[in-house]
């Protein structure tokens, strides 16, 4: 038996805020010195160049361009952090020192704006492009060209005295991680999209020189940046920043990342015309631009994007089933085919770990009922690892372990207790069969005149009419007691698939 369960979820949302910073003013007593540690969170003014404006981003400590109006608005969806109404009421117009300088956005009311002051770590309310105004003018440091290049630029390209902002996306990209849902929004450029479509993806090398493993080789071209390129830090950034604010531990951080990977759209028609071969590769950068991709285009992200985040990580190549995923160091015991990593799917939701044991069209499919081989790859066929690299290792598989027991435990429960429920079913069927037939007998007695026989046989029916009353409590508590604990399994199932 399975029941609809409605959830309340809460949402983390990495939202909108104006910042006008183009303007022609400029403020005096410009620092003589510009150390990056000292200035996170502050708001920097070019006293030598039209007071342009700039953010220190306190989680890297680089310097973000404000540049227009409609340029800091996506500057700022990028870089806000989330808070409940709880947490902001709980400040009192003071943030805790782990928020200085960070942009907050009442995420239950609107995504309403603050600044925090490094300083003194006061709210400053930024509801319109005129409240920004005024925060600049009044909380704005000014700074030399000199002392301004001593803070390294988020983007290289922006280092310019007035960079042009190149067109591109905003790309909002929402997901859930344990039932709760979370978004996060990163600044894309057109020009580096056009930069990786167009650069080579097909290995090329000398005779001479041949590669000792061909494949592995190119695998390296698509894991690599441009210069300049900074995407996947931000990223980087943006999802420790999240776990920060969650207290999530390391293992919770590599789950939540898998998340995001998962959650970008398989491109089925992308495979289809490609008989079922991916004869495009993406770019981990084209794969965030198009917000979409096939297993190996997602496996690249993944593994580019768990490095930065300190990860060991490697691609799992399944060549009989032409899929692969990302493999996330762990403990060789936890490990899929004693290879040091744990299999993470990409084009699926999969907790970490877990392998799928069904493929069509490219993508994998859970079956939410069946808790068996979830951590054997023997479905899949020979595997295949390359780019293999050490780092952070990931240790919830025993957890996972633990709730896939517990799962098949709960399913197995339910399967003895319907096949008793059925029992009890059948018993009172036949219960109810004898009663009907008692009845008419003894309408057939009354009816007839039978005195004797009739009062001989009403003490059997009021018996036999007892002890139906009797099981059929006893069947309606099994029936409560059963959908009570599918409706837990249900439930548990959901939690477990995140559907």
């Amino acid at each position: 038996m399975r029941f609809k369960r409605y959830k309340i979820i809460f949402y983390l949302i990495i939202s909108a805020l104006f910042f006008g910073a183009d303007f022609g003013w400029i403020l005096p007593g410009a620092i003589p010195s510009a150390a990056a540690s000292s200035l996170d969170g502050r708001i920097l003014l070019q006293v030598q160049d039209k007071g342009q404006a700039w953010y220190v981003n306190p989680l890297d400590s680089r310097r973000y361009y404000l540049g227009r109006p409609d340029d800091a608005f996506k500057l700022m969806r990028s870089l806000g952090l989330g808070v409940s109404n709880a947490d902001l009421a709980s400040f009192k117009g003071i943030a805790p020192r782990r928020l200085a300088g960070r942009i907050l956005l009442q995420v239950q009311d609107k995504g309403q704006a603050y600044y925090v002051n490094p300083l003194d770590l006061k709210l400053h309310y930024l509801g319109r492009p005129i409240d920004a105004f005024n925060l600049m003018r009044a909380q704005g440091l000014g700074i030399t060209n000199a002392d301004l290049a001593r803070i390294t630029a988020a983007n290289p390209a922006a280092a310019a005295i007035a960079p042009t902002v190149t067109t591109g996306v905003a790309r909002s990209f929402t997901f859930k991680y344990q039932n709760n849902s979370y978004q996060i929004i990163q600044g894309l450029s057109a020009a580096w999209y056009e930069s990786y479509k167009t650069a080579p993806k097909v290995y090329t090398y000398s005779s001479a020189n041949e590669p000792p493993n061909l494949r592995e080789a190119f695998y390296g071209l698509f894991l690599q940046a441009k210069s300049g390129d900074n995407s996947l830090n931000e990223l980087a950034v943006k999802l420790k920043a999240i776990a920060a604010n969650n207290n999530w531990t390391g293992d919770q951080l590599a789950e939540f990342t898998l998340a995001f990977i998962q959650s970008i759209p398989y491109d089925h028609a992308k495979l289809a015309t490609s008989d079922n071969r991916n004869t495009n590769p993406y770019y981990p950068y084209e794969t965030l631009y198009l917000n979409s991709g096939v297993c190996s285009d997602k496996t690249f992200l993944a593994v580019a994007l768990l490095r930065r985040l300190g990860y060991g990580a490697a691609i799992l190549d399944f060549p009989e089933a032409n899929h692969s995923a990302v493999g996330v160091a762990c403990p060789v015991a936890d490990s899929v085919n004693n290879s040091g990593y744990c299999y993470g799917e990409t084009t699926n939701y999969f907790p970490l770990g877990v392998v799928p044991q069904s493929i069509s069209a490219g993508q994998a499919q859970s079956t939410s009922d069946e808790f068996s081989n979830l951590f054997s790859a023997a479905s899949l066929g020979k595997m295949e690892v390359y780019q293999q690299t050490s780092g952070q290792s990931y240790q919830g598989l025993a957890a996972t372990r633990a709730k896939v027991a517990a799962l098949k435990a709960a399913k197995d429960d339910l399967s003895v207790r319907q096949a008793a429920i059925e029992t009890l079913e059948a018993d009172l069927r036949a219960q109810e069969t004898s009663l009907s037939a008692m009845k008419a007998q003894l309408e057939n007695y009354y009816d007839s005149g039978q005195v004797s026989q009739y009062n001989n046989l009403v003490p059997a029916y009021n018996e036999a009419v007892k002890k139906y009353n009797v099981d059929l409590i006893d069947y309606q508590a099994e029936i409560a007691e059963y959908n009570r604990l599918a409706s837990d399994f249900n439930a548990a199932t959901q939690l477990f698939y995140q559907k």
